[in-house]
């Protein structure tokens, strides 16, 4: 399966994923606009903090996301809860030997029931429908998330940007 000709779906017990679409920035926007959860998101190495105000700011991002993915570098996928069919944040994936893990979730959700199901996902189908060597997650700014890491297999990358906090699942 080629994932930049034709974009998965997946689906945990709570969320459907789905490659991110024009018309999620007014749900989006709830999340890049909380500042409290774009202090827990990875933007290393990205054009922005994503902190946005602005539906235009937003659905910029979007179409910036959408290129990205034309041109085969990554996928953005729109979180989508279940049982309102909105979403509330975003997941990036991209495959090769460092498959990093961006998990973008609006605070109410930001929990380890639902952070667990997205990191269950990425190891049970990520890994191999992108064809990821080692999985990558940051954690330097979301602490909590790294006890039930460790207990999914994760550890501290000792050379995958250790300056930055990361941690990595090798299998």
């Amino acid at each position: 399966m080629n994932v930049y000709q034709s974009c998965p779906t997946y689906e945990t017990e709570s969320f459907i994923l789905r490659q991110v679409r024009e018309e999620d920035a007014p749900a989006l926007l709830k999340v890049y606009s909380d500042k409290n959860a774009v202090s827990r998101m990875n933007a290393d190495f990205c054009t922005s903090d994503f902190y946005y105000e602005t539906l235009r700011e937003m659905e910029n991002c979007i179409s910036f996301w959408l290129g990205e993915y034309a041109l085969g570098y990554y996928v953005r996928f729109s979180i989508v809860l279940k049982k309102t069919n909105d979403p509330i944040g975003t997941v990036e994936i991209f495959g090769g030997g460092d498959g990093v893990l961006r998990m973008d979730i609006r605070s109410d959700y930001d929990k380890e029931k639902y952070t667990k199901q997205l990191v269950s996902l990425a190891i049970d189908r990520f890994i191999d429908d992108f064809s990821i060597a080692s999985l990558k997650i940051k954690t330097q700014n979301t602490p909590d998330r790294i006890p039930f890491l460790e207990e999914m297999g994760f550890e501290p990358s000792l050379v995958y940007r250790p300056q930055l906090g990361y941690h990595e699942y090798n299998f």
